[in-house]
């Protein structure tokens, strides 16, 4: 940021310009030093004094703004009149950060997207019971709902719901995103059966989903409304059950076959064992993560809020959804980098794997073109025209993350040895593991026909080594590429012995 720049430019000492704006003098220097982050209202106090945008001050141009737009215009139409189940707790809703997630959900709605909103009350019903004085038991997560709890209940349930609709309401007007009037839909969705006896604990008022009235949520989406369904549920007897939101969302996501169930979290997603956030996981390795916790004591990365997320996400995935996605509601946009950028911001957990290897077809050869030209500029690879690709499509290997090629290599056979050439991960998904998975997928194609490979690279060389490359000599090249070899280039020869299949 150019904030120290900003105030020379007007001849002002710290002192004045603390002054002037209603900050303290001591902050600001620090602001300026770079030791501290300005908060948004700071910010704002200087776009209005210097009469520049808040985008212009955090270094970020229109042009960031365009990139941004016409790579997001793909998704855009893929979403287009598909069905979001969102859902988020209550602690969302009483939070700073609400207002955000309201304008992102209506700015989801304008484009077109069918929008399902799940909510939770947890913390407004620990409030109210505890100004009526009553203690709450909770058995594997989840409240024990007594008789007398009931009224308190329904009647917060009832307090969050105008909450959610005046700030989605408001929301619209305050940010212009359309001028149609809004329209929020909720009812007696659900129908609920009581849980029962859990362990010999009675769990009274506390039930399961019994059945949706999908026709009824699908009319209301057809009619351009945002359905908003709470986590309360009637039988046909006239009894009312308090419902858990997480549980909920699973079983509407699935019966509405929705495209995607988003759960807002408190972190970025979910951590393996190691402590480390994962972008992606599968079924099969969710489930084992979720065994692994039921069996560790209180485990260091696994927030105790997020298990019933991970077991909803997880019961989603296998009553068919094809993706569930975990996202952390601090983050301001959290969902449109999440849904809108090829580097996303959390976890998505799907049923198979959604990376994959292919051999490239002429449809790949612009893509590939446009991923290896910023390294080609930078004389990390050879320039390589869209022809000379094209004639050499049939070498060239694909790595697909969520059908997106997110990484390429060219692959050739020799005498003895098999060259891994071109080699390149898109910008947004590097130092995330792909490049070591492409590497592997490139060597075991190759250890079918020979034991050796080797790659020759400018600035690559130790991230090879790492991988069990080592350095060799020209003479250790095949005869076609000793001829070829450029000593202006003066790349690095590495070579890496396998075992052969």
């Amino acid at each position: 940021m150019k904030l120290k720049q900003l105030r020379l430019s007007r001849k002002l000492t710290i002192s004045k310009l603390g002054q002037t704006l209603g900050i303290d003098s001591g902050n600001l220097s620090k602001i300026e030093q770079g030791k501290i982050k300005p908060s948004i209202k700071v910010l704002h106090k200087y776009s209005d004094f210097f009469n520049i945008s808040v985008d212009e001050l955090l270094g970020k141009s229109s042009h960031d703004f365009i990139t941004f737009f016409r790579s997001a215009a793909p998704y855009i139409h893929s979403y287009r009149n598909k069905i979001f189940v969102i859902a988020f707790d209550g602690f969302a809703v009483d939070s700073e950060e609400f207002t955000n997630l309201c304008t992102d959900i209506n700015l989801l709605h304008a484009l077109g997207i069918k929008i399902v909103l799940v909510h939770g009350i947890r913390p407004f019903i620990d409030q109210r019971l505890s100004l009526g004085k009553i203690n709450s038991k909770f058995h594997k997560n989840q409240r024990i709902t007594t008789t007398s709890m009931m009224p308190h209940v329904i009647e917060t349930n009832g307090l969050v719901r105008t909450k959610i609709e005046a700030a989605l309401s408001s929301n619209i007007y305050h940010n212009n995103i359309f001028k149609s009037e809004l329209k929020i839909s909720s009812g007696n969705f659900l129908m609920a059966r009581p849980i029962g006896v859990i362990d010999g604990v009675d769990m009274e008022h506390t039930g399961l989903i019994r059945e949706i009235n999908h026709e009824a949520i699908l009319e209301k989406l057809d009619h351009n409304e945002i359905v908003m369904i709470s986590p309360i549920g009637y039988s046909p007897i006239g009894e009312i059950f308090n419902l858990s939101y997480e549980s909920s969302a699973s079983m509407i996501a699935a019966g509405l076959k929705a495209e995607k169930l988003i759960f807002y979290t408190e972190n970025n997603g979910l951590r393996n064992i190691r402590g480390e956030y994962l972008s992606e996981m599968t079924l099969n390795k969710a489930i084992n993560l979720l065994d692994h916790i039921k069996h560790t004591t209180d485990p260091e990365y696994v927030e105790k809020n997020t298990i019933p997320i991970l077991e909803a996400g997880i019961q989603a995935i296998n009553r068919g959804l094809k993706k569930t996605h975990l996202i952390n509601r601090h983050v301001n946009g959290s969902i449109i980098t999440e849904l809108f950028t090829n580097s996303g911001q959390g976890t998505v957990i799907t049923h198979e794997q959604i990376e994959n290897f292919r051999q490239a077809t002429l449809f790949d050869a612009k893509v590939i073109e446009k991923m290896i030209k910023p390294l080609s500029n930078n004389q990390i690879l050879i320039q390589r025209s869209l022809d000379m690709i094209e004639k050499d499509i049939n070498y060239f290997h694909i790595l697909e993350f969520d059908n997106k090629i997110i990484g390429c290599a060219k692959i050739s056979h020799f005498n003895d040895i098999s060259e891994i050439a071109c080699f390149a991960i898109n910008e947004n998904y590097q130092n995330m593991g792909y490049g070591k998975k492409l590497l592997m997928h490139c060597e075991n194609y190759c250890s079918h026909i020979n034991q050796k490979t080797f790659v020759m690279t400018t600035q690559s060389a130790h991230w090879f080594m790492e991988n069990g490359y080592q350095n060799a000599q020209i003479q250790d090249l095949p005869s076609e590429k000793q001829s070829e070899y450029s000593k202006e280039r003066n790349s690095k020869i590495l070579i890496k012995r396998m075992e052969q299949k």
